[in-house]
């Protein structure tokens, strides 16, 4: 899959030189985890490099099932370094989620994606909306 979609950005980037902004389409199959994703670009010393990616819709595997992942910085930090990225950086979103459901958090120790309850206490429980990594 990472093949498929560096290829992608290779072969747009000649065509979107004067775009500041490269979007990409993805897959739930094969680990993508995300509905889509956008490059920054930015020119260093006559060079285009990505600047940050902005995933839209991200989400985790879990015990075999996609999830949505609460804010925090060990989930946002390591959902980017998955994909490649050194960390998070500011501009992820939020949403809310609901009551008695389950989503995902990264558990440190264990090394792996956990599913975690929240409980009823009519809060907003945040998720990502948007995860912006660099």
């Amino acid at each position: 899959m990472k093949t498929s979609i560096a290829l992608a950005v290779l072969a747009t980037l000649t065509l979107s030189v004067q775009a500041e902004t490269l979007s990409l389409k993805a897959s739930n199959a094969e680990g993508a985890a995300f509905e889509r994703a956008e490059l920054s670009m930015v020119e260093q010393n006559g060079t285009l490099a990505t600047g940050a990616v902005t995933y839209y819709g991200p989400k985790v595997w879990v015990n075999g099932n996609l999830r949505s992942f609460f804010v925090n910085p060990t989930n946002g930090n390591q959902f980017c370094e998955e994909r490649g990225h050194n960390q998070e950086v500011s501009g992820s979103t939020i949403l809310c989620g609901e009551d008695e459901s389950s989503y995902a958090a990264y558990d440190w120790y264990g090394k792996a994606w956990t599913s975690s309850s929240t409980g009823s206490k009519n809060q907003c429980y945040q998720l990502y909306a948007t995860i912006k990594c660099q």
